[in-house]
């Protein structure tokens, strides 16, 4: 699998089975030197109700979590379907690509945004 084709949205795991979406790709010309990774239970988190649907009665009493967790499972799932690639996070490093994590102690980009 070719390191070089990966873009935003595809996603990356590391050793301990987190997964992380691709929220940045930096090119030098046509070769991939770095990615802007982010926690996917981080970015599930900022997904509208219009993405990923609403709570409904299901998630009533239950930890919002669960919610999220489920949303984020489903993600994989269908990242998976569509034959994408999941990026082994030691395989970009050897290949010298650099991986940066988004800071999630700072504002998110989608955090003020409207539907």
């Amino acid at each position: 699998m070719s390191m070089q084709n990966i873009k935003a949205n595809d996603l990356v795991r590391d050793e301990y089975g987190n997964y992380y979406e691709v929220v940045g790709v930096h090119m030098d010309g046509e070769t991939l030197k770095a990615l802007e990774v982010s926690n996917l239970y981080f970015e599930t988190s900022f997904r509208t109700a219009a993405d990923s649907g609403s709570l409904g009665e299901e998630y009533k009493d239950k930890p919002i979590g669960v919610y999220l967790q489920e949303q984020m499972n489903a993600y994989i799932s269908e990242v998976q379907a569509n034959e994408r690639p999941i990026y082994g996070i030691r395989d970009l490093m050897v290949n010298r690509i650099k991986v940066y994590a988004v800071d999630i102690t700072q504002p998110h980009p989608k955090r003020n945004q409207t539907v």
